[in-house]
């Protein structure tokens, strides 16, 4: 029998003030229009003066924590944002 995947959803809320490279932000986690990461199916963003929300949909709990361990390094350099885990690690 084969073993029926399930998606996987992940929201993400970033909060930040006017000194965040917005730029930077987008160009690590993608910005509107880009390809989806491995294993996103769908991706809805937001990204204004005070934060960034994002809605993912990933073929499965791994590959979102594949791309979150891939975004870390780059996202840690920030700052501004809130500590950062790993999904795996909570």
């Amino acid at each position: 029998m084969k073993e029926a995947m399930v998606p996987y959803c992940t929201i993400v809320e970033f909060e930040w003030d006017e000194t965040f490279d917005h730029d930077a932000f987008a160009s690590t986690v993608g910005a509107a229009g880009d390809e989806l990461p491995d294993g996103c199916l769908s991706r809805v963003s937001s990204i204004d003066a005070t934060g960034a929300r994002m809605n993912e949909v990933w073929r499965s709990g791994e590959d979102a924590r594949a791309f979150a361990e891939q975004s870390k390094p780059s996202l840690k350099g920030q700052s501004c944002l809130p500590h950062l885990e790993s999904p795996a690690s909570r």
